[in-house]
Formats: structure tokens, sequence, C-alpha cells
């Protein structure tokens, strides 16, 4: 039997990781995946070493300041060796430092592009048309979904010589989990039916057309509550509480802030469903976590979300269709958490952490594994 069919962790470089996003006290959702691949990659025995971006801060001086820092700890490690290959998340700026680092340390590097970053790097910026040079430039490209790899194709013209992987962060399914205690966890009630949204609260995420199709859904008698989570970098809540008050549905919605893994967990467990509204996503993790709670979703026909959401795990809108989203969350709860929850925890298993960690490491290997150019 081949290491393979064993599902044994192939036989990898060390790595350098590079993250402009990494999870901090006052923000433990902030690139919190970057966690999750940190703690597969000890936990398959790999040796790396981190240098990541912890601060959120945004603003010409601030970020100024955070990525120079965050260069500086790159070539210091680029310089000090002791890995193979190097791994960059995010383009932007990251594609750049690895491709800086890689120049330093005379090691290939591969790039991680998880969505957003490739319209970041679409920006007339020095920074910027670095990073799309490093990406032209990458031994491998890791897209989080087909519709990403495609989108890099199409839009930053990444050529047919530069190899792509599809591989998304995965889900922790130590974490992510069942819960049948959650409501009383909670303090919820253990007969309303609740709808839950998580996430930054951004204009991307659309979450103005939710609060309106809970409020038909609420109307129709078909949903009690929402619950809202998540960080306000925008400074959108203010806004979004004010809609909610004006529509009347200040005892029906809760908003909940950031929740560290394991309160996101017990808030996903205990909803009926998970409601993703999003303009644009290139998969959307947070689904997966939902459904490895055993809880189906609902959401927007969007990017890369059709690849993880079938008619048996729940429903897809059209993501400004508030009619669509208040009938397929109304519909989903009608039908009940059982007839979705084989479903949910079969696609989360597919996409389990340490699996994903170990598809993404044989994808390094295969590419980058022997060594320089």
């Amino acid at each position: 039997m081949t290491d393979e069919a064993r599902g044994a962790v192939p036989r990898v470089p060390s790595l350098l990781l590079l993250s402009n996003m990494y999870p901090a006290k006052d923000n433990p959702m902030f690139g919190a995946f970057i966690a999750r691949q940190e703690a597969a990659l000890r936990a398959l025995g790999v040796r790396f070493r981190l240098v990541a971006n912890a601060r959120q801060a945004a603003g010409p001086v601030a970020n100024s300041l955070k990525y120079a820092s965050m260069l500086v700890r790159t070539a210091t490690a680029a310089l000090g060796g002791g890995f193979d290959v190097v791994v960059g998340h995010y383009l932007y700026p990251t594609a750049w430092f690895a491709a800086i680092a890689s120049r330093l340390s005379g090691k290939p590097y591969v790039l991680v592009v998880h969505g957003t970053d490739a319209r970041s790097v679409q920006r007339r910026d020095f920074v910027a048309a670095r990073c799309r040079r490093a990406l032209r430039g990458a031994r491998l490209v890791v897209c989080v979904s087909e519709a990403l790899a495609a989108r890099l194709r199409r839009e930053l013209a990444l050529p047919e010589s530069v190899p792509t992987a599809v591989v998304n962060m995965g889900v922790d399914r130590s974490i992510f989990r069942p819960a049948e205690d959650a409501r009383a966890i909670l303090q919820l009630p253990a007969d309303a039916r609740i709808v839950m949204f998580a996430g930054n609260l951004v204009a991307a995420k659309n979450v103005e057309t939710l609060v309106a199709a809970f409020e038909r859904a609420h109307e129709a008698g078909a949903a009690d509550l929402l619950l809202l989570a998540g960080a306000d970098p925008e400074g959108r809540r203010a806004e979004l509480e004010a809609d909610v008050a004006a529509r009347g549905l200040g005892d029906a919605v809760r908003f909940l802030g950031v929740l560290e893994p394991d309160g996101l967990a017990a808030a996903m467990s205990a909803a009926d469903v998970f409601v993703l509204p999003s303009l644009s996503e290139a998969l959307g993790v947070v689904l997966l976590e939902a459904m490895a709670c055993g809880t189906p979703v609902v959401a927007s026909a969007v990017g890369g979300i059709p690849e993880v959401v079938s008619e048996a795990c729940g429903r897809l809108v059209e993501p400004t269709d508030v009619e669509g989203f208040a009938g397929a969350i109304g519909e989903v709860i009608g039908a009940g958490k059982a007839r979705f929850m084989e479903c949910c925890e079969k696609t989360a298993a597919a996409n389990d952490v340490l699996e994903n960690t170990r598809r993404f490491l044989r994808a390094v290997e295969t590419y980058a594994g022997g060594g320089s150019r």
C-alpha cells in the first residue's frame, strides 16, 4: 500500500510561511484559517517557520508600518535559511514578499490565493505591480476554488506555464461539530427558528439583503430570530442596527460581535439555517464550518460557493434576490435540519483541514519540492 493510499503525509520539504493576516486577541477570526493550517502542519509533523501580520489597522500610515515590519522579518527569515520552499498566503502584498524571500534564499515559492486578493492586486500602485509580476513567477499557485483559478487566468492573465491547484483551507471538525446543548449554553429559546450569519460586516457580505429577507420570513411566520456575528471593519454596524430598528425587528435580531471559534461553532450548531448572502465569494469556508455543525445553508450563487453547496445541503440564491432568500430560508427551516444533515456532514468531512492540508502538501511537493529553478 502506498503512502498516499494510507493517507500519510507526503514527503514534503520544510516551509517558510508568509501571511499578511493572522488572528489577534481583538479579532480572533482575522486570518483564522492561516492558524488552522499552521496547526494542521504541526499535527502532520511538517517543519515550517511562520512570518505573519496580526495587525488589522488600515490606512496609508498603518499599512506602511505593518508591511514594512513584515518585509524586514521576511528578509531576515529568508537569509536565515533552514527551509526548502516559500509559501505566501494572499497576493497583496505577500506575493511580492515571497518573491523577495525566494531571491534571497535561492528557494522556489508557492502562492496561495484566497479571493479578495485577486482584486486588490489589480490596483494601479507600485506594490500591486510587483505582486502581479511575482504571480507570474511562482512555481505553483494554489486557489481555494475552481472559480477563483479561472478568474486568475481571465483577469490577471496568469500564464498557462504557471500551474494551479485547487485546495481550500478546510474546516476544523474538532471545533465545528454538532452540539445538542448549544442553545442552552447560549441561552437561546429552545423552540425559536433561528437564522444565522457570520462574517465581517462589510459591503461585500451584503448583510442588508439578509435583514430584508429575514423581515419577510419573520412576517410570514417562518423564522423567529436572526443572529449576526462578525467584526465591523467598515463601520457599518450602526447603519445595520438602524435598519433593523426601522423595520421593527429590534427584538428579533441580535448582533453578537466577534466570536471565538468555540462560540462561533456553538452559534452555528444552535441555528436552523446559516445564510451567506455575499455579492462575491471565492469559496466561503464559513459555509463548510456551518455544515460541519450539521446546519444547512442558504447562500449566494456566486464564485466558488456552488462548488460546495448542493440542493441536499441547502439552497443557492442570486445575491440581490430578497424574496429568493426569504423563500429559501423558510423552505430550509420548514424541511428541518435532519433532511440536510447527512449531506452537510459528508461535505464538511470531504473538506477536513487535515486532509486538505495533505492535498496542499502534495501539490507543493509535486511542483516545488525539487529545489530552486
